[in-house]
């Protein structure tokens, strides 16, 4: 029976160290499968991504940004050979969801590309743009002012609270 039990326990260890060599089978996550190749998909995704930030001026807050994330996550995948390295030098998720902020990204830029984000507004002033919202009946949370109490609906202060009845014994 002590043979039997060791055998069982290094079975149990076993079992994951070899699914971890081989790959896992799942991410964990509904809708989300895994990629065998996603070291080469997101060097890809990354080195895409900073060709189509080429398309912003060098000085747009966006580019600066996005520019140093993927460079960073590039090196990352570069210099790392293990997708479980990967994962924890980034630290932001498996690398299929890595994958899938990148491709995000990707989709993103050509949108702000087209709204020339970089460039001023040069509309209406933002207290214009509150009064025809509330005008036309359209409410935003702005977190410059703070909120005040509903006068639709008693606070705590107004409502008398009662025990609940106790419920019924069960008859026999």
């Amino acid at each position: 029976p002590r043979i039997t039990m060791l055998r069982c326990a290094a079975r149990r260890t076993a079992a994951p160290l070899a699914a971890h060599v081989r790959g896992k089978r799942t991410t964990g996550l509904v809708g989300l499968k895994v990629q065998p190749e996603a070291r080469s998909v997101l060097e890809g995704l990354y080195t895409r991504t900073l060709a189509e930030l080429e398309a912003f001026p060098p000085t747009a807050e966006y580019r600066k940004v996005v520019e140093s994330l993927c460079k960073d996550r590039l090196g990352v995948v570069k210099a790392t050979a293990s997708v479980v390295e990967i994962e924890e030098k980034i630290g932001a998720g498996q690398v299929e969801q890595l994958i899938q902020q990148a491709q995000d990204e990707l989709k993103l830029i050509p949108t702000l590309v087209e709204a020339r984000v970089w460039e001023s507004y040069e509309g209406a002033p933002a207290e214009e743009l509150y009064v025809d919202l509330k005008r036309r009946g359209i409410t935003l949370q702005r977190y410059d002012i703070p909120m005040q109490p509903s006068q639709d609906f008693p606070t705590a202060e107004l409502i008398e609270l009662i025990e609940a009845a106790p419920e019924p014994a069960p008859e026999k």
